[in-house]
């Protein structure tokens, strides 16, 4: 194990391009090996609607009691947008982050103090802070991707607040995902997986079912004993008198066996209720948070 705690762990990470580095250097500081499958792909609201409403929700910023990031997605467009279009936060409105990675962006791109839950992240979280316990008639804009969850505006609403929305991104799936975990599992079943969202985690059950949905095609119509197993799975799992459909199941079960990492409780209870049968809750989205959690997991596994 050479003393760190991830040595010799294969670690997934799905996360969006140009957003892995930070979780990737920690990973492989401990040891760890960091394998990039982007699952989303986030950009910038381009048509003329949307881009007309940003602009009118911008131009009445400085008016809001309180701003709130809800991912670090948001923050780092949000704070794009305020910059490039002049708009304006006043000092004396409070800025709140969904989790502590959100408000570490928020608050380096805007040079302002912004405040989350003590612990852990997620709307429940933030709706427990002293900011929200006294919000009627009180002005929030909540910077988000397009869609998403409405708990955190429901509940402000239901206490009196006036909310709106600031969509600042749009998630799509990224393009060739599947063949990248094709290649990926050829080597073997990663130890763990992270997943920093809702949309993410749907993303990568989707991708799991479409590809033992092509295993079962291949596996199809041939004599089990003349086929090759079915992916690369540790200790050769899949025994080959199986049918094609039991080796694909038993392919699909070892999928939903590899421990996945997740933000929140939310997601985490998401994860279970996808069929997931190891869930870690790291608390936060930071890299900080995921790495101490995998290797708590991992210490707990080896006991």
């Amino acid at each position: 194990m050479n003393g760190l705690p991830l040595a010799d762990c294969r670690i997934l990470i799905t996360r969006p391009v140009g957003q892995q580095q930070r979780l990737r250097e920690a990973i492989e500081a401990c040891g760890g090996e960091a394998i990039s499958l982007p699952l989303l792909a986030i950009k910038p609201i381009e048509d003329t609607a949307a881009q007309a409403k940003l602009q009118h929700n911008l131009a009445g910023l400085h008016e809001y009691d309180l701003v709130i990031f809800v991912s670090a997605n948001a923050a780092r467009f949000g704070a794009q947008c305020v910059a490039v279009r002049g708009a304006e936060i006043s000092p004396e409105t409070a800025i709140l982050a969904v989790g502590e990675a959100t408000a570490r962006e928020a608050s380096m791109l805007l040079d302002r103090p912004v405040h989350s839950p003590a612990s852990g992240g997620g709307s429940e979280q933030l709706l427990k802070m002293p900011q929200l316990e006294k919000v009627n008639n009180k002005k929030v804009a909540i910077f988000r991707g397009e869609g998403g969850r409405e708990l955190l505006a429901t509940e402000l609403r239901r206490f009196g607040a006036r909310v709106d929305y600031i969509e600042v991104y749009r998630r799509a799936p990224t393009p060739g995902a599947a063949a990248m975990l094709q290649q990926i599992l050829s080597g073997g079943l990663p130890d763990y997986v992270v997943i920093t969202s809702a949309e993410a985690l749907q993303r990568w059950r989707n991708l799991l079912d479409e590809i033992s949905r092509d295993i079962q095609n291949r596996l199809a119509g041939r004599p089990a004993r003349q086929t090759e197993a079915a992916g690369s799975v540790k200790d050769n799992p899949i025994a080959l008198p199986l049918t094609a459909n039991e080796r694909t199941l038993r392919y699909r079960a070892a999928l939903l066996e590899i421990p996945v990492a997740a933000p929140s409780r939310r997601v985490a209870d998401l994860t279970a209720k996808l069929g997931f049968t190891a869930v870690i809750n790291a608390g936060d989205a930071g890299a900080k948070a995921i790495v101490e959690a995998l290797a708590a997991h991992l210490r707990q596994r080896g006991n």
